[in-house]
C-alpha cells in the first residue's frame, strides 16, 4: 500500500464508512503517540514555565472542561444535533463535535480558561484556581443542562454513578489500609484512580446492560474476556504508574502533571459513557 491508501484505510475509512470500527491498532498508536509527545514535550514545559501548578485544586478545576468534551460527544453520538456529521475537515462544524476534533476544541477552551483566569488573578478579581473552574463551568453547564433535558434513562445514570462511588470508596479504603500503598492513597492520587474506575465501570455497564460496543481494539480484547477484567486492568495499570511516579519522579510539578494526565484520560472517556447511558 502507498501512503494515501494507508491513510484512507486506517484514518479516513473509520470516519466516513458506516459500520467501520472507529479505532484500529494503527490510528490508536498514532493518536496515542501524538498525545504523549504534545502533553509531555510541548504542553507541560510551556505551562510549567508559565508558573501553572498542577495540584489537586487545579485538577478539580479541569473537570468542567473535560465535561465540555464529554457532553459534546454524548450529544452528537446520540443525534441531538441534526446536521452535524463526523468528518476530518476542520472547516466543517462536525469536525469539532466528534473525536478527535472535539478534544482539540476542548483543549482550546481550556487554554482560553487558563489565560483568562491568570488575567482575573492579576486583576485581583478571583484566585487563579477558582477563576479557572468557574470559566469551565460557564462552558460545561449549558451543555449538561441540554443533555439532562433529553435524558431518558435516569435509573441507569444514577445506577452507574452509585457503582462508581462504591467501587472508588472500596479501593480508597483498601489502599489506605495497606502499608505498601499508603503513599498512593492521597486525595490527588485517588482522583486519578477514580478516573479509571469511572471509565472501567461505565464501559462495563454500557456494554453489559445496554449493548454498547467498545471502539478501541486493545480495550475490546480485554472486555471480550470480561468487563470486570477491564476494570481490574485499568486500576492495576494506574496504580503501577502512580507508584512509579511517587518513587522515581523528582519534580513535584511533573508528578502533578502525570496525575493530571491520568485524570484527564480516565474522566474524558468515562464521563462520556456515563452521559451516553442517560440517553439510552
Amino acid at each position: 500500500m502507498d501512503f494515501n491508501s494507508l491513510f484512507y484505510e486506517y484514518f479516513e475509512k473509520p470516519v466516513y464508512v458506516p459500520g467501520t470500527q472507529g479505532y484500529n491498532i494503527v490510528n490508536t498508536a498514532v493518536y496515542g503517540a501524538i498525545l504523549l509527545v504534545l502533553a509531555f514535550f510541548v504542553i507541560f514545559p510551556f505551562l510549567d514555565r508559565k508558573g501553572v501548578k498542577f495540584n489537586l485544586k487545579f485538577c478539580l478545576g479541569l473537570i468542567p472542561y473535560i465535561l465540555v468534551g464529554t457532553s459534546l460527544r454524548a450529544i452528537t453520538s446520540s443525534g441531538l444535533l441534526p446536521g452535524f456529521t463526523e468528518t476530518l475537515n476542520p472547516l466543517e462544524l462536525g469536525f469539532w463535535t466528534f473525536t478527535p476534533g472535539v478534544w482539540f476544541l476542548t483543549f482550546f477552551i481550556t487554554v482560553f480558561g487558563l489565560f483568562f483566569a491568570r488575567w482575573l488573578e492579576k486583576s485581583k478579581v478571583f484566585k487563579f484556581e477558582s477563576a479557572f473552574a468557574k470559566i469551565g463551568l460557564c462552558f460545561s453547564l449549558p451543555l449538561l443542562v441540554f443533555l439532562f433535558l433529553h435524558f431518558t434513562n435516569w435509573l441507569g445514570f444514577f445506577a452507574v454513578i452509585a457503582a462508581i462511588i462504591a467501587i472508588s470508596g472500596i479501593i480508597a479504603l483498601v489502599l489506605k489500609k495497606i502499608k505498601f500503598t499508603e503513599k498512593i492513597a492521597s486525595n490527588f492520587n485517588l482522583l486519578a484512580v477514580s478516573g479509571q474506575v469511572i471509565d472501567g465501570t461505565a464501559t462495563g455497564f454500557a456494554i453489559f446492560f445496554y449493548g454498547f460496543t467498545e471502539q478501541h481494539p486493545l480495550s475490546e480484547a480485554v472486555i471480550s474476556i470480561s468487563p470486570a477484567l477491564f476494570l481490574l486492568v485499568k486500576v492495576a495499570l494506574v496504580l503501577a504508574i502512580l507508584h512509579y511516579t511517587e518513587k522515581e519522579i523528582k519534580g513535584e510539578n511533573l508528578r502533578g502533571f502525570i496525575r493530571a494526565f491520568l485524570i484527564i484520560m480516565g474522566f474524558a472517556t468515562g464521563l462520556a459513557s456515563v452521559l451516553k447511558i442517560g440517553l439510552v
